[in-house]
């Protein structure tokens, strides 16, 4: 429901059969299988969780994130012109490198840093700003 911008709708809502739900996701899966995927997926260890967390902010979805990243980089050929950005992704849930920037309109999310082509608007490289890191 993120990408439909309906981030408030709680899962009865998404799921509703009286016109309100949104089909998209209600033809994609039922709501019991998506119960039992968010009760279960997990994308790493827990059992060191604590002790990588310590060195790497993002630990719980690293190795997942730096798959997504490594795809965004080897599927794509860039153009000559590349340009660096910075972009806030709204967010104000809880988050240990969560920041806040008075200057944008959201003033609270997960900052990242990317490397697009402007031709296409194509992420070829990006980073979650997390904060100072411990050394």
């Amino acid at each position: 429901t993120g990408v439909l911008k309906e981030g408030r709708l709680n899962t009865e809502d998404i799921w509703s059969n009286d016109g309100t739900g949104v089909e998209l996701v209600y033809c994609t899966m039922c709501r019991a299988r998506f119960k039992f995927l968010y009760r279960s997926i997990r994308f790493d260890d827990i059992r060191d969780r604590p002790e990588r967390r310590e060195l790497d902010k993002l630990a719980p979805i690293r190795e997942l994130f730096e798959f997504f990243v490594n795809n965004c980089s080897s599927s794509y050929m860039p153009s000559s012109f590349l340009t660096v950005d910075e972009q806030l992704i709204a967010f104000r849930g809880k988050c240990p490198f969560r920041q806040y920037l008075p200057s944008k309109p959201a003033k609270y999310g997960i900052k990242l840093f990317l490397l697009v082509d402007p031709k296409t608007m194509t992420t070829i490289n990006l980073e979650v700003y997390c904060g100072k890191q411990p050394a």
